[in-house]
């Protein structure tokens, strides 16, 4: 047994779920999938750029932390809450057409996880099913506007493991906004399931700045017939963040977008895996991603398109475009397709320089300084992908943080 799993599993599975346990045999299936597949080192192909060793050296402790607050946001919703990982709120008072329970144990148990999550390469999900206190459904009905806030504090040293499956309704609409905001040195596991019904709309805002903590999160969505999923992310960076992120195209007619915004600077290491799937014939996907590197700070994208066989009339392209901003900054890009149909159309392209000394001299020869001219450029660039948030109450929020991060 590793040491990482002695520190995750080990140690803190009594504490965890000491006393009665509704969850015990799906807790006991993750604990025994990870221990037969271990945690993943720098020859696990998906994870050869990211190393844990500063998951290694942390001590978790029991209590999360002391009480957050919340930011005021652009749009009026639904906010849920997650407390250092922990739901504060009471699910009776939502408004009608957002419906939120706990995911029962044979929801859990109908799953095929083995085929979901894989080997080695999934075991942050392993520990997440091992290890979550609370498992939540989220249901979606009509037009709805839902912020999921996870916030930590600064005395923040715990593993938490938020788990959560939404559903939205055929011909439904969702405007979700996920903020993550962490301050403390803990570890933060996050799974979320994500299902867009048939004629459904989804715009899905990513919007995360971390510190010292670790942050791994999985998400997985499926879009059926004619529905319509686009996520924006903007990731400010933090010391150990890695998110992988899944669309399947299911049903003929559908479409999935991602775009997203990578700011790194420091000691920052933030690692983007996305999958888009395109399962039938007659779907479309793009995807477009940017990193701004600085400091020692490490950015990787491993960007993939998946066309399976019999999925003629799909269409895909995949693009990434990435600045690095100092000598010791490092990004590693990798795009991928893999085609099984003949009848489709797919690319991709990836680009990394620097910022242009002609266009930084032009700037200040009209009278700007250094300073206010590498800003212009850098938002310049950086603004992009938050340009394809199709809601302007909540693009005009983002490039406001934008504008005073740079």
């Amino acid at each position: 047994m590793s040491v990482l799993a002695e520190k995750l599993v080990t140690e803190t599975a009594a504490k965890a779920h000491s006393g009665a346990d509704d969850h015990q045999s799906i807790h006991d299936w993750g604990r025994q999938r990870l221990m037969q597949h271990g945690f993943p080192d720098l020859k696990t192909e998906e994870w050869k750029y990211t190393p844990l060793r500063v998951l290694e050296k942390r001590e978790f402790q029991d209590q999360p932390g002391t009480a957050t607050t919340l930011p005021s946001w652009p749009v009026e919703g639904v906010v849920l809450h997650f407390d250092h990982g922990i739901l504060s709120i009471d699910p009776a008072t939502l408004p009608e057409g957002v419906k939120l329970t706990p995911t029962p144990s044979d929801a859990l148990n109908k799953k095929d996880y083995d085929q979901i999550y894989g080997q080695r390469e999934g075991a942050f999900a392993w520990l997440n099913l091992a290890q979550f206190q609370q498992a939540w459904h989220l249901e979606i009905t009509g037009e709805q506007t839902v912020i999921i806030a996870t916030t930590t504090s600064g005395a923040f040293e715990a593993q938490v493991h938020p788990r959560m499956v939404i559903d939205i309704a055929s011909n439904a609409s969702l405007n979700l906004i996920e903020y993550q905001r962490d301050l403390g040195q803990g570890l933060i596991n996050g799974t979320c399931e994500i299902n867009v019904a048939e004629g459904a709309k989804v715009e899905h805002l990513i919007c995360r700045q971390n510190t010292e903590s670790v942050w791994i999160q999985r998400t997985d969505v499926d879009v059926a017939k004619d529905a319509d999923y686009r996520v924006v992310a903007f990731d400010q960076g933090g010391r150990l963040t890695r998110h992988d992120l899944k669309v399947h195209v299911k049903g003929s007619g559908a479409n999935g977008e991602i775009d997203g915004l990578v700011l790194l600077n420091g000691r920052q290491h933030v690692d983007w895996h996305t999958e888009i799937a395109h399962c039938v014939g007659q779907t479309n996907s793009r995807e477009a991603f940017r990193f701004l590197a600085d400091g020692s700070s490490v950015g990787v994208l491993n960007g993939r398109i998946h066309i399976h066989a019999d999925s003629d009339d799909s269409h895909s392209d995949l693009n990434t475009a990435n600045l690095l901003l100092s000598d010791d900054a490092r990004i590693n890009i990798k795009p991928e397709l893999e085609i099984y149909s003949e009848e489709v159309t797919a690319s991709h392209g990836a680009t990394i320089g620097q910022l242009d000394d002609r266009s930084l001299f032009y700037m200040q020869s009209r009278g700007l300084s250094e300073a206010e001219s590498l800003a212009l450029l850098k938002y310049g660039f950086a603004a992009e992908p938050m340009m394809q948030i199709q809601t302007p109450e909540i693009r005009d929020w983002v490039l406001g943080q934008l504008k005073e991060v740079l």
